[in-house]
């Protein structure tokens, strides 16, 4: 309880930090909300010309958005503040963490908070709404009970991915332009139906680096594309469970770093 109550004020500490400028914040968190509506705005002028892409029509390619977006800002609130870590390894912060009786992940966790992902969770949660809507969800008691677990699978995943990638820098010190290529721009794979992809894509991005977990297998369920299966059609269902594979081997690998790490001596 003790241990709670210490995670609990760090976190409250980086929230007021966070929260202290207050023009920087509100700079941010608009200048994201503008990113993602430009994204949406080029998405719609692809759907408003062609229509359709590959049997997907607007509403169900908003679906795909938001569920990619929603569950995208839960996991950039718990582990954007790795983004940088290869910069705590290189100052000597990191050390610090290691000389308190709490886990080192946990610190920079609760120590990181990034509030500003609210934008994320605004325009994921608009997407989905109006995905929905615009493609006729038929929401049955089994769909409304899966989709917090799709999202909760999906930001394991996600989250998973960047502590994967964080876990690089024990090695190799800096892995900036790693966390660029595989966190920032590897999710621009599943705006899209992966479906638009060859078969090598694919199978990348179902069993190599699973971000169609995140969205496009999920979404084929809540949208009932039952006749648009890809390997198997019980892949629409085993997003939680990719997740937590995903963050297992994730957490292990941070582990073995952490175990690996020799101080900067800075």
């Amino acid at each position: 309880m003790d241990t709670l109550k210490i995670y609990a004020a760090m976190a409250l500490a980086s929230l007021r930090a966070r929260l202290e400028y207050k023009v920087a914040f509100f700079a941010f968190l608009f200048a994201v909300i503008f990113f993602y509506l430009a994204q949406l705005g080029a998405l719609l002028v692809v759907m408003v010309r062609f229509k359709e892409i590959n049997g997907w029509d607007m509403g169900q390619m908003a679906f795909l958005f938001g569920l990619l977006t929603f569950s995208q800002g839960f996991a950039a609130l718990f582990f954007n503040g790795l983004a940088n870590f290869d910069r705590m390894l290189i100052g000597g912060e990191f050390d610090r963490t290691l000389v308190r009786p709490l886990s080192p992940l946990a610190q920079i966790i609760v120590s990181k908070f990034e509030v500003s992902t609210v934008a994320h969770g605004i325009i994921g949660s608009v997407a989905l709404y109006y995905g929905a809507k615009l493609s006729g969800i038929h929401w049955t008691f089994w769909k409304a009970a899966a989709l917090p677990a799709v999202i909760f699978g999906g930001v394991l995943i996600q989250g998973g991915i960047r502590l994967a990638v964080t876990a690089v820098a024990f090695w190799t010190l800096k892995n900036e332009s790693l966390v660029h290529t595989v966190v920032f721009s590897g999710k621009e794979f599943v705006v899209y139906p992966i479906t638009i992809y060859n078969d090598g894509i694919r199978f990348f991005l179902t069993f190599i680096f699973p971000l169609a977990f995140v969205n496009f297998y999920p979404a084929q369920y809540f949208l009932d594309k039952r006749g648009e299966t890809l390997f198997h059609p019980a892949l629409q269902g085993l997003t939680p469970l990719v997740g937590v594979i995903v963050f297992s081997l994730s957490l292990w690998a941070w582990k073995a770093g952490v175990d690996h790490y020799q101080s900067s001596g800075s």
